[in-house]
């Protein structure tokens, strides 16, 4: 079980499963089945095959299903479809955030990663979005339009292994020990005109952003970090998964063994460091602002080693406890709540473009 516990941690999803049963239609509303997601107030999406059906606000919630509020488009999506998948994805492409966009490649040591480039070029502060595991740049959409309404320019990286970017030899997560450094690398391509950058990374995205604020060759244009539902360290979020199938929390133990074993090939090759990690252990090396944002209740990612590293750095690190947003969807939950915690924050600092 130790071994299964390594290897999926490691290995990039592929295939996930819908997980919503599609109730009926009305003229502009959805009958989803009853679950912890579907009932939750905000506004949310569906996957239906590869395209995304937007939803709204709960209009109604019995004992056997919720109504959800949905537009025309969603709605012929949704026609004669039985199951979908959930998702935080109210914004898919970001033509729906702003008509400034541009398709870039970033040279990375394994090839080209794509990136989106939103609003003003010229501008001298960036916000450079990293998206969490087993999803793509998609995810970060949510927020750029924080960014963008105080004239500070978005680049949504790829990085190795996420299906856009290339993947490593052996198509393993390093789970932010080498993905940082396509970060770090996507930073290259604004740092010639860009003083100051922001890193605003979601999940395991956090993860490496916070490798990045402690690595980079940029690190001295890092003015702030933004942290969503970050894995600050991987230790507490392996408890928490055994912990959900009832498994002993030995397993977590043993399975961090075999990824930090120098024979270890699950890891790609080479042993993971899990203490290299965590950057509880590490919160002197950290010398950015960080405003980090997760849910007590986020049932993938536990809030633990959040409130830990606040506790280390209560100097650089604002931190901000939701309740009910679960994993990755404290935007989803409350968009204006959250704009306006994240946005005022950049203010307090004079982050904006020019500033």
């Amino acid at each position: 079980m130790s071994a299964v516990l390594a290897s999926m941690l490691v290995t990039p999803p592929r295939a996930q499963l819908d997980d919503i049963r599609i109730l009926g239609l009305g003229e502009r509303t959805v009958r989803l089945g009853l679950t912890p997601d579907t009932v939750l107030p905000g506004t949310y999406a569906l996957w239906v095959g590869q395209r995304i059906a937007a939803l709204g606000a709960v209009v109604s919630k019995d004992a056997e299903g919720v109504e959800r509020s949905i537009d025309e488009r969603s709605r012929s999506l949704l026609e004669g479809v039985a199951t979908a998948r959930w998702s935080g994805y109210a914004l898919f492409e970001p033509e729906q955030v702003t008509d400034e966009v541009e398709t870039v490649d970033v040279g990375t040591e394994l090839g080209p990663a794509p990136a989106w480039i939103m609003g003003d070029q010229e501008a001298t502060t960036w916000c450079v979005q990293v998206h969490g595991r087993g999803v793509t740049r998609h995810e970060t959409l949510r927020a750029a339009p924080i960014y963008l309404r105080r004239g500070i320019p978005v680049l949504a990286a790829s990085y190795r292994n996420d299906t856009e970017a290339p993947p490593s030899r052996r198509n393993k997560y390093r789970l932010g020990l080498d993905e940082w450094r396509d970060i770090d690398d996507a930073i290259g391509i604004v740092a010639r005109g860009a003083q100051r950058i922001v890193l605003h990374g979601w999940s395991m995205g956090g993860q490496i952003a916070l490798q990045v604020a402690r690595r980079s060759r940029h690190r001295r244009r890092i003015a702030a970090v933004v942290l969503d539902s970050p894995v600050v360290g991987w230790r507490p979020t392996l408890l928490l998964q055994v912990a959900l199938v009832k498994m002993p929390a030995w397993l977590v133990d043993t399975a961090v063994g075999l990824l930090e074993s120098p024979a270890a090939v699950l890891s790609g090759s080479r042993s993971l460091d899990f203490d290299e990690l965590d950057n509880v252990l590490h919160a002197d090396a950290l010398s950015q602002p960080i405003l980090l944002l997760h849910s007590a209740d986020d049932g993938y990612v536990p809030p633990d080693a959040s409130r830990q590293l606040a506790a280390a750095r209560p100097d650089l690190v604002e931190y901000h406890e939701w309740r009910q947003a679960r994993h990755t969807k404290l935007w989803n939950l409350d968009r204006a709540r959250y704009e306006t915690e994240v946005g005022d924050w950049l203010d307090a600092r004079g982050i904006g473009a020019f500033g």
